[in-house]
């Protein structure tokens, strides 16, 4: 056999062991696909206020200016009561509702605490008696118990709360006041946070 012609056989079997191993790999061979779709849905955030009901009262106590909601039903105030006699109350009952869709839990509460301002020669003596003969509070209406940093509000739940501002029965003759005193102080603030 000459040279040219062993090259040629060479390049002959080269091509054809080529050949048989492409035909083996495209035997081998297979091909996967993944396809699908996906929908955003709509989320909101809203926690507000609502369905404040009419004032309840004990005792003499009035109301002078009932509350107003307001600031897309996350503000309620601009309330003015009275008070006459030990045993005075007011509450104010209202819902809080998550109407978005995340869950939520108080982060923060500050409940503020009366602060009174007597008038007149006994001022101070005034003052003194009447704040510490006050209690101020807000709680679920359902069982009672004090709205609290971590309670949770799930998506679309509503609660009950009741806000109850109270001149002690226990407020001795000594302790009246002789002139009027104000009372303000009882600003609250809540906040509100998405839970994990």
């Amino acid at each position: 056999m000459n040279e040219k012609n062993f090259k040629i056989a060479i390049t002959l079997a080269i091509v054809a062991i080529i050949g048989v191993i492409g035909v083996g790999f495209a035997i081998f061979t297979t091909t996967l696909k993944i396809n699908g779709t996906g929908t955003v849905k709509a989320s909101s955030w809203k926690i507000k206020f609502a369905n404040l009901k009419p004032i309840s009262t004990t005792g003499t106590a009035k109301e002078i200016q009932a509350p107003t909601l307001s600031t897309n039903d996350t503000h309620l105030g601009d309330y003015e009561v009275s008070f006459t006699t030990p045993g005075d109350s007011i509450s104010y009952t209202f819902d809080v509702v998550n109407d978005g869709t995340f869950n939520a839990k108080i982060s923060s509460i500050v409940m503020g605490s009366p602060i009174c301002t007597g008038t007149g020669e006994t001022a101070e003596t005034d003052k003194v008696n009447i704040c510490k003969n006050l209690s101020y509070s807000l709680t679920y209406t359902n069982t009672g118990a004090a709205v609290a940093e971590d309670d949770t509000l799930a998506a679309k739940e509503t609660k009950s709360l009741t806000l109850k501002l109270t001149y002690s029965a226990d407020t001795t003759v000594e302790e009246l006041p002789v002139n009027d005193v104000a009372v303000s102080g009882l600003e609250t603030t809540i906040v509100y946070s998405q839970t994990e």
